[in-house]
């Protein structure tokens, strides 16, 4: 039984270590390190022009669909979330800038 068990356990190993390594090879190779980088430094970007334009994420905004004209209150950090899971939807909505 001792005969069987260890070249199974260093068959996973060498397993494992070839699925890592090409996993990083693939990383690497779609840049997909590189791009999250950027995306992160976006959305940091992104939530400095947000309040320099005077809003915060927690600021009450109001929302029009627009095909009937029904309006509604959220929060901007609600409203962000929402229009990321749903592209389709939040093109049917526009944000009413306050008075």
């Amino acid at each position: 039984m001792e005969q069987t068990i260890l070249p199974l356990i260093i068959t996973l190993g060498v397993l494992i270590l070839l699925f890592f390594a090409c996993r990083e090879i693939l990383m690497w190779y779609w840049k997909i390190n590189e791009r999250i980088t950027l995306q992160n430094k976006t959305n940091m970007l992104l939530e400095k022009i947000t309040i320099q334009l005077g809003l915060s994420l927690t600021d009450e905004i109001t929302i029009e669909e627009i095909a009937n004209g029904e309006k509604s209150t959220t929060k901007m950090d609600k409203w962000v979330e929402w229009k990321m899971k749903n592209p389709n939807l939040a093109a049917q909505y526009r944000i009413i800038k306050p008075d």
